[in-house]
C-alpha cells in the first residue's frame, strides 16, 4: 500500500509540473514566397533567402511557394529575379536580376512571414525602379547566391551579368558558364 501512495502522489506530483506546458505552443515559424509580377510581367522568382530560410524552388509570375519553416526574426530578404522564364520552360534562366526587399521583414514565435516579391517591395529590378547599392549586389552575388553568378560579374546599376572574361555578353543564369565552356566559348 505505501508503494501505491508514493506512485500516486509522485504521478499527481509529475502531472502538477508538466501541466503548465500542456498549454506549449508548438506551432512552427514558417515564411512563403509569392510573387506578385503580374503574370503578363513574365517574372518568375528564381530563389529566396531570407534570415536562415532558403527558397530554392522558383516562383512563377502570380504564384505563392512551398511553405518554409523559419525562426523568428527581422531582416531584410534577397531574390533573384529571372525576366522573361517560366518555371515551366526547363533549364537555366538566361538572365537573373539581384534584389532586395525595400525593407526589413519581420516575423514573430509561431507566425506565418508572407514575403512579396514584387516591383513595389523590392528594389534593385532596373526594369521597374532603382538599382541597388554597390554593397547590398556585391553581397548578393557573393554572400547569399555565389553560384547563380560564379566566374561572371554583376553590374547593379544596369542589371547585367558580364562573364569574367569581359566580353560583355549576358551570363545570367547559373549554368551559363558551364554552358559556355560546351560551346567553346
Amino acid at each position: 500500500m505505501r508503494f501505491d501512495t508514493r506512485l500516486r502522489t509522485s504521478l499527481v506530483a509529475l502531472a502538477t509540473l508538466l501541466a503548465p506546458l500542456a498549454g506549449c505552443d508548438d506551432t512552427p515559424t514558417t515564411a512563403v514566397v509569392t510573387n506578385a509580377y503580374a503574370p503578363a510581367a513574365a517574372t518568375s522568382v528564381f530563389e529566396v533567402w531570407w534570415s536562415t530560410t532558403l527558397f530554392p524552388r522558383p516562383v512563377a509570375a502570380g504564384a505563392t511557394s512551398e511553405t518554409e519553416r523559419t525562426v523568428p526574426a527581422s531582416d531584410f530578404a534577397y531574390a533573384l529575379l529571372a525576366p522573361g522564364w517560366s518555371p515551366e520552360s526547363g533549364g537555366a534562366p538566361p538572365r537573373l536580376v539581384a534584389v532586395r526587399s525595400a525593407d526589413p521583414l519581420s516575423v514573430a514565435a509561431h507566425d506565418r512571414l508572407r514575403i512579396v516579391v514584387s516591383p513595389d517591395t523590392f528594389v534593385g529590378d532596373c526594369a521597374t525602379g532603382p538599382p541597388l547599392d554597390e554593397d547590398d549586389a556585391q553581397l548578393i552575388v557573393e554572400r547569399i547566391f555565389p553560384g547563380a553568378f560564379a566566374g561572371a560579374s554583376y553590374d547593379p546599376a544596369t542589371c547585367r551579368t558580364t562573364p569574367a572574361s569581359g566580353d560583355g555578353g549576358d551570363a545570367g543564369g547559373p549554368d551559363a558558364s558551364a554552358d559556355a565552356d560546351q560551346d567553346g566559348g
